[in-house]
């Protein structure tokens, strides 16, 4: 149904999620993050419970893996269930249920996690995942970081992306603003049922 990233930068602790699919309105439902604490994916059959949920673990857990695990033993439905969570401090996890629609994949690399379902290739994840550490040194900016993440999201749909075609796209980036606690957004897009959510998309990236 749905292909993400969810990713950090080291360096400037960016938190970054990239979302492309065929449904509607992912973006209210799939990104989730918190500065400093990490991001999360929450998709397939979603339930959208575990991404505030993981965020609010990660410090307590002080591991991504055991916040999803933990998350995930209050689901009474955890193999329907795709979940990817990363962090600069507490490492990276993610979890594909049994009852996810096929073909699912998901990849876990240096500074990304990436999962799919309902995708054209199970390799998608892994190579959509290379594609972002080949290029991650280029990031310095929230603009250069959206910038990669949505080349990111156009190779896994080069590859074949969503089954139904991809026609929703969603772009979180959260790190250090004035208004923390209260607010850590630095770049939040949206796109929905557009026949290039692509192409949108960049056109609301160079309007920022």
């Amino acid at each position: 149904m749905t292909y993400s990233i969810v990713s950090f930068d080291p360096k400037y602790r960016f938190i970054g999620i990239g979302t492309v699919s065929g449904s509607v309105a992912v973006g209210s439902r799939v990104p989730w993050a918190m500065y400093p604490y990490g991001g999360v994916a929450t998709q397939a059959y979603t339930n959208p419970s575990h991404g505030p949920r993981i965020l609010d673990l990660l410090p307590k857990s002080q591991s991504a893996e055991n916040a999803l695990l933990t998350s995930l033993k209050q689901d009474p439905f955890p193999e329907k269930r795709q979940i990817a969570v990363a962090s600069w401090k507490y490492g990276l996890a993610t979890f594909s249920g049994k009852e996810i629609p096929l073909e699912k994949g998901e990849y876990i690399s240096t500074h990304a996690v990436c999962i799919g379902n309902l995708l054209t290739s199970k390799a998608i994840p892994m190579d959509v995942c290379e594609y972002f550490e080949n290029k991650a040194h280029k990031i310095s900016t929230p603009r250069t970081y959206a910038e990669l993440l949505l080349e990111t999201l156009m190779k896994g749909h080069e590859l074949g992306g969503d089954k139904r075609g991809d026609q929703t796209l969603a772009l979180l980036i959260v790190g250090e603003t004035e208004y923390l606690p209260y607010y850590d957004k630095l770049i939040d897009i949206r796109i929905d049922l557009d026949p290039d959510p692509f192409e949108k998309a960049w056109k609301i990236l160079n309007m920022l």
